[in-house]
């Protein structure tokens, strides 16, 4: 016998209890192939060295490894969204990066009228283990019969036991979705899933290659913009060290060498700790292109650092000149 609050809920859900059987998925989902890309050879992201020291744990999954590209047709969309004989549609599941993903579609909108609302869902979430957690980005796009008046929406998100789904309540107007959004009466939808093996303390790989690719198209001036505004910003608190100079010089050269030592030597964790907190934000979609480019960034210095300087006690080597005085900086 079924408790009030048990009838309740099934009321709710339109009288379907939601322990009778396995959902059935909606439509026909497959495996996005990858498309060949013209003009378009390895960047320096893709071919940087992958060995290094300090930067990734060896044998971690790199980001080809923890990315997904899906189609999903759903077919007589017109019928199911003015007549309203399904409240919600989800897709067949897939995997990427160890984990059950499924997209979940409202035709009639989550808490709106006349909205196509989207989603992106972490399946039997009820079954994962306290603490579980799995950091993402992902690309849903609704095709158009006309590609470039397809539409597209990005987003970051830390999936969790609590925050198992993620997406929007307003993807976009369903009058819209029934002009040119529909072919013979099937709506295309594209899912990109990419699963990020973020680290505190020190850059890491976001991306898998394509992926990237796509996202520099959109977000490259704000990536410049976030470079350029951070530069600026150094560039004037560095303003009183170009103007006092001279002041400085005497100042440092009337140091005990010992304490130049000091003052010159930073532990390289302490360093990049601090890149990773001024330029990873878990809400900014570019945050991951960022990343992307001082992970290369940072290998292509160790290298250097490698080639030119050499290694002395496993400690990378550069030099700081002050007036006529080399002072290394030693990266521990």
């Amino acid at each position: 016998m079924t408790s009030h609050a048990s009838r309740l809920k099934e009321a709710l859900a339109g009288g379907q209890a939601k322990d009778k059987g396995p959902v059935v998925a909606d439509g026909v989902l497959t495996v996005t192939p990858d498309s060949p890309e013209a003009g378009w050879g390895p960047s320096v992201l893709d071919t940087v060295s992958a060995d290094s020291s300090f930067l990734e744990d060896d044998g971690g999954k790199q980001p080809n490894q923890l990315f997904g590209k899906f189609t999903w047709k759903i077919d007589n969309f017109s019928e199911i969204s003015n007549h309203g004989t399904k409240r919600e549609l989800r897709s067949s599941q897939f995997n990427v990066g160890e984990c059950k993903w499924y997209i979940l579609v409202y035709p009639q909108g989550c808490d709106v009228c006349n909205h196509l609302s989207l989603f992106l869902c972490v399946a039997d979430y009820d079954k994962l283990l306290p603490g579980w957690s799995h950091f993402a980005q992902f690309t849903i796009a609704v095709v158009n019969k006309d590609p470039k008046k397809s539409k597209y929406s990005d987003t970051l998100h830390r999936f969790c036991k609590k925050e198992h789904d993620w997406g929007w309540k307003k993807f976009m107007e369903l009058s819209k979705v029934l002009d040119g959004f529909t072919v013979a009466d099937t709506l295309v939808i594209k899912a990109q899933v990419q699963v990020i093996l973020d680290r505190p303390n020190r850059p890491f790989r976001c991306l898998d290659s394509q992926y990237r690719r796509e996202l520099v198209r959109v977000y490259l001036t704000n990536v410049e913009s976030i470079c350029r505004r951070f530069c600026e910003e150094k560039r004037q608190r560095l303003s009183w060290l170009r103007d006092e100079s001279g002041c400085f010089r005497s100042w440092w050269l009337g140091l005990h060498p010992e304490r130049q030592k000091q003052l010159s030597r930073e532990k390289g964790e302490a360093i990049l700790k601090g890149i990773v907190k001024q330029f990873f934000n878990e809400k900014e979609v570019t945050s991951t292109l960022v990343m992307d480019a001082l992970f290369c960034g940072c290998r292509q210095l160790e290298k250097l650092g490698r080639d030119k300087v050499g290694v002395l006690e496993g400690c990378q080597l550069t030099a700081v000149r002050l007036g006529h005085q080399c002072r290394p900086v030693r990266w521990l």
